[in-house]
């Protein structure tokens, strides 16, 4: 019983290290919890939001499913995962942004990359350049990583821009099995600017 207490120990001190609040200007970003389940189902039942996801809700029910298994999986996670994106002025939720592993994508590395989804209303006001920026500050000075990875679906241009905005560059294509065209992007901590 004593390895497991140290092992929670561990855990709870890195959480409470690098599984923090962040903010911006506008923005509240914070580890996912159960009451964020509602919004996140309904943004991964949305087809025009899933279609640069790996698959989409096809029912409420699917999506409540979907969004449990994400709050679940994330509170397993204490050192890299998913924050929500709250706006400040009004509460209301954008989407998420995240720090994982890349190696699910059959990428080029096992590297951490950065993700986000905003809802279609959160589209073209820059709040994904605000909080991928924010988490990417984050990544580099709190959790001390030398790079970030990031992937795009080729198609998915408006994506590309905010990583282009917040200083990545991309370095490689790859296809998938499944015929998904990706794009990679990376940048390293000494490119990172807070300016950008």
């Amino acid at each position: 019983m004593a390895v497991r207490d140290d092992w929670d120990e561990i855990e709870q001190a890195w959480r409470t290290k690098h599984r923090i609040e962040l903010e911006t200007p506008r923005l509240l970003m914070r580890p996912l919890r159960d009451d964020d389940a509602d919004w996140l189902a309904e943004l991964l039942c949305d087809t025009e939001v899933a279609r640069f996801l790996w698959e989409c809700a096809e029912t409420p029910e699917k999506g409540r499913k979907y969004a449990a298994a994400f709050i679940d999986l994330d509170h397993m996670r204490h050192r890299f995962g998913m924050w929500s994106i709250q706006d400040k002025e009004s509460a209301e939720f954008h989407g998420w942004a995240e720090l994982s592993k890349l190696r699910p994508w059959s990428g080029p590395s096992d590297e951490i990359a950065l993700s986000y989804v905003l809802r279609r209303a959160s589209w073209g006001r820059g709040i994904a350049t605000e909080a991928a920026g924010r988490l990417l500050r984050h990544a580099f000075e709190v959790c001390e990583l030398e790079r970030v990875m990031a992937v795009a679906m080729r198609g998915n241009v408006a994506s590309k821009r905010v990583l282009e905005k917040i200083g990545m560059r991309w370095v490689a294509e790859r296809t998938t099995a499944d015929g998904v065209e990706l794009d990679y992007f990376r940048i390293e901590t000494g490119e990172f600017t807070t300016e950008k």
